[in-house]
This record gives structure tokens, C-alpha cells and sequence, in this order.
């Protein structure tokens, strides 16, 4: 009977009735120990065992399915890893999997998120790039490494390399600005206008526009004048002339000042120019021959003045004087070997001549005029004093 009763509760798989009827065995005179009982058991731990796997899977059916159901928005999924790792574990393969997705999220999103990063700040840069924004360009690629993208990445790379082309074009246009100001000042020293203004006038409201028109930038990137401003310039080199320079100065003071400028513009001028620049070298010749006509010049006054006092002096015929007029000359730029320096020693040294002769002449004659007042005394002495002198 109890045999009957486990069999049919195995039968119908029904946990309840196997139980009862385990139960009735174990109590009665078969005992816990019999073979009905033990197979009961084991028949019973079964069932147990198939509906807790029952409902595991069914569980781990519902987790599954709201994990892949998740798996495309970040929060849910991270809720339902949460939810299914309390419920089936956090070593479960499809928890360990939903991981991977998480993780393949997150990195999109991130690489997504830094792509964002990487277009807003390379606009930034190339907006300020296309606009030749020093400044800002330079504030864009600080602010692109501050924000993550580091100093080493393309972008950042390729602001420098913009950054620098437009600092060295900028120093270009700096230096280029320099050197075409410093040959307009330069010509203009040398009294030639060749960008419209006045000659006498430092600073023309506008010389831009004609300085760009009479230069151009030769290979060399030294500024050099275009045909036609190169011909005006060569001509008005051969029109100047040094002694008229010198008689519309109107003194030597004058002259001397202009020399001054155009030497103190011309150390300004060939620090951007180079020392070789043509106009540079036009330059240096001018100053030469400015120095040239002032110290013939000067040097004509002051031989006219010292010849002037020479002749005086030898017309005066004071020879102190003649000799002082004709030192002084010799002390001067005329020299010993002038020509009126050796007419007028020639001149003091015949003077002198004639004065030492003269006066020679005038110790003989007075010489002579004592020995013959002598003489008379002594004759007349004698002919007191001779017996045969009448009463």
C-alpha cells in the first residue's frame, strides 16, 4: 500500500501527495529507513529540485530578457545589471556580458562625447584661424589643451603650425613696414621724395598707398624701388650737387646739421635696410661728399683769411706781425708747404735780411761817424800840444 502510494505521487509529480505519503511510510512499521521511504525521498528531493531549476530559469529568463532589453540606453541597462546581479549574481554570464555592453556604451558615448570636444574646439581654431586672429587663435589652442585634448594632438598641432605661419607673417609684414619707413625717412634725409610729399615734411599724412607703389620685395626680402621710382631716384642722385647743397644751406651751421640728420637717420635706417642696400651705400657717398664741399669749403675761408692777414702784414712790412700771420697759417689746414705760408717765410726771411742789413749799415755808419769824431779830437789835441803849434 505504501509502495502503491509513493508510485502514484512520482506518477503525477505532485509534491504534495509524495509528501503525505512519505510521511505515512515513515510512521508506520516500515520506519524511516525502508527502501519505500528512501526512494520516496529521493523522488521528492527531485521534484524540488526541478521547480526551484523551474523557477531559476524562469527568473533568470525575465533578467535576461530585461538586460537585452536595456542594452541600448545606459541608465536602464545599468539598472537591470543591478537588479539581475542581485537576483542571479554578479558572476552570471549574462551579467558579465551586459557588463561588456555597458562598458561598450560607455566607451561609445565617451568617444562620442570627445568627438564633440575635438569639433567644438577645432571650429574654435579654425574660426580664429580664417579670421588671422593672433590673439584669439592663441586663446583657442590654450583653451583646446586646458580642455583634455593635450598638447601633442592633431588639432592642437596643426593651430601651432597656423599660429606660427601667422606670427611669421605678421613679423614679415612688421619688418617690411619697418624697412619702407626707414627708406622713405632715409630718401627723404637725402631730399628725395619719391611718395608725393614734401621733401621737408617728416611724416606725409598717408604713404602707404605710394609707398607700396614705389616698392617691391626683391628674393632677398630687402625692399628695392620699381622701375619707374628706381629711375626718379637716379635722377634726382645725378641732378644734386654738393656746392649747391652748400650755398642753399646758408652756414656752415646749417650745412653741419643736415650732415648730423642725415647720419643720425642713416644709423636708424640700416639697422632694417642692411648695410648693403643701395640706397644705403647712395647714402654714405652723399654724406662723403656733404663733408667734402663743407671742408673745401671752410677750408677756402680759411685760406683766404690767413692769406688775407699775410698780405697785410707784408704790405704793413711788420715783420713780428708777418711772422705771427704766417705761423698761425702753418698751424692751420694750410700748413707749412701752402703756397702763402712759403711766400710769406720767403717774404719774413728777406725782410729780415734787409732789416739786419740796414742795420749793419747803420752800426758801420755810425761806427765810421765816431772814429772821424775821434780823429778830429785827436788831431786837434795834437796840434795843441806840438812845439810847433803858433801862439
Amino acid at each position: 500500500m505504501h509502495n502503491d502510494n509513493v508510485d502514484s505521487a512520482i506518477k503525477v509529480r505532485d509534491e504534495d501527495e509524495l509528501e503525505r505519503a512519505i510521511h505515512a511510510a515513515m510512521f508506520s512499521p516500515l520506519g524511516k529507513r525502508h527502501p519505500i521511504v528512501i526512494k520516496g525521498k529521493r523522488a521528492f528531493e527531485e521534484m524540488v529540485k526541478e521547480r526551484n531549476r523551474a523557477e531559476y530559469e524562469e527568473v533568470e529568463r525575465v533578467q535576461v530578457e530585461m538586460l537585452i532589453a536595456a542594452k541600448d540606453d545606459m541608465e536602464e541597462l545599468k539598472k537591470a545589471i543591478a537588479q539581475a546581479s542581485d537576483v542571479l549574481g554578479s558572476s552570471h554570464p549574462a551579467v558579465e556580458a551586459a557588463r561588456l555592453d555597458l562598458k561598450d556604451l560607455r566607451d561609445a558615448a565617451n568617444a562620442q562625447e570627445y568627438q564633440n570636444l575635438c569639433d567644438y574646439h577645432e571650429r574654435n581654431i579654425q574660426d580664429a584661424a580664417s579670421k588671422f586672429d593672433e590673439e584669439g587663435l592663441a586663446w583657442a589652442i590654450s583653451r583646446a589643451d586646458k580642455a583634455g585634448l593635450g598638447p601633442a594632438h592633431p588639432i592642437i598641432e596643426r593651430g601651432k603650425q597656423q599660429l606660427s605661419q601667422m606670427q611669421r607673417d605678421r613679423t614679415k609684414r612688421e619688418r617690411r613696414a619697418r624697412e619702407v619707413e626707414s627708406l622713405r625717412l632715409l630718401l627723404l634725409a637725402m631730399k628725395i621724395d619719391l611718395f608725393g610729399g614734401n621733401a621737408n615734411s617728416q611724416r606725409p599724412q598717408d604713404t602707404s598707398r605710394s609707398s607700396e607703389s614705389s616698392l617691391s620685395s626683391s628674393l632677398a626680402a630687402s625692399i628695392v624701388l620699381d622701375e619707374p621710382a628706381m629711375l626718379e631716384y637716379e635722377d634726382s642722385v645725378k641732378r644734386w650737387d654738393a656746392n649747391v647743397w652748400l650755398a642753399e644751406a646758408g652756414s656752415w651751421e646749417a650745412a653741419e646739421h643736415e650732415i648730423a640728420e642725415l647720419q643720425k637717420t642713416l644709423k636708424k635706417s640700416k639697422i632694417d635696410l642692411g648695410e648693403l642696400h643701395f640706397v644705403v651705400l647712395a647714402a654714405y657717398n652723399r654724406i662723403r661728399e656733404m663733408r667734402d664741399a663743407l671742408h673745401r669749403a671752410q677750408y677756402k675761408e680759411i685760406e683766404q683769411y690767413h692769406i688775407s692777414k699775410i698780405a697785410a702784414a707784408a704790405a704793413s712790412g711788420d715783420l713780428e706781425e708777418l711772422d705771427k700771420s704766417v705761423r698761425l697759417a702753418a698751424a692751420s689746414e694750410m700748413s707749412w708747404q701752402h703756397p702763402a705760408v712759403q711766400q710769406g717765410k720767403r717774404l719774413y726771411e728777406e725782410g729780415r735780411k734787409i732789416r739786419v742789413r740796414i742795420l749793419r749799415e747803420e752800426q758801420e755808419n755810425h761806427s765810421q761817424l765816431e772814429l772821424a769824431a775821434a780823429m778830429e779830437k785827436a788831431t786837434v789835441t795834437f796840434s795843441a800840444s806840438s812845439p810847433w803849434a803858433h801862439p
